[in-house]
């Protein structure tokens, strides 16, 4: 049985795997994960009905937890970088967190999208389209390729979104359209009153670096 040939150190070789590891593990190491902040995020649901006097209505979550995890680089490198493009993204909003400021729709509201079962709302990213052109800075427009969970159905959706760094803080914000009946949901009834079944969502979401 041979025995397996180990690089001499200051072979080609050998040269080549070191700075292979070294590379790996800067790019591990530069690696930042932001966190949704408690406080200077929003997200809103938008929607209609047929009330002449009340055609349109609307809930916000003053809150969106969630995170990112990117490169040191992130969002500029997200223009020519297709690894840098697909940052780990996940947004898990709890139903009950979107108010109305009246409780009666509220609670209709959560009974509709069955909370005791499904209690988020829940969005993933599968990767950012850069729109905006390599080498620009400041706030950058990508459209934002991904998948929304609404009552257990996962449905992939593309929505515009801009990413600023700023203060050493990330803050996305953007806006899709949602059919409720895609995800399984026929729009609310009671009596005479009904929901259109379109809904817009928009939110601005404040990210800053985990605590160390």
């Amino acid at each position: 049985m041979k025995t397996p040939q180990i690089p001499n150190r200051t072979s080609p070789t050998f040269a080549l795997a070191a700075v292979t590891l070294m590379l790996a593990f800067q790019a591990s190491a530069e690696s930042v994960r932001y966190e949704g902040q408690p406080t200077g995020s929003k997200c809103k649901m938008d929607g209609t009905s047929n009330m002449p006097m009340h055609d349109k209505w609307s809930m916000e979550s003053v809150s969106v937890p969630g995170s990112m995890e990117v490169d040191a680089n992130f969002p500029e490198s997200a223009l020519t970088d297709a690894a840098a493009a697909k940052p780990v993204t996940q947004v898990s909003l709890p139903v009950r967190a979107f108010k109305s400021g009246n409780s009666v729709m509220d609670s209709k509201m959560q009974g509709h999208m069955q909370i005791t079962k499904f209690p988020k709302i829940e969005y993933r990213l599968i990767e950012l389209k850069p729109t905006s052109p390599a080498g620009a800075t400041g706030a950058l427009k990508f459209d934002a390729v991904g998948t929304l969970t609404i009552v257990g159905v996962t449905v992939t959706n593309t929505m515009p979104v801009t990413i600023e760094k700023k203060d050493g803080k990330l803050r996305v914000i953007g806006s899709a359209p949602v059919k409720m009946s895609t995800h399984g949901l026929e729009p609310y009834k009671f009596l005479l009153i009904s929901t259109g079944d379109e809904l817009k969502i928009t939110f601005d979401w404040v990210l800053a670096p985990k605590a160390k």
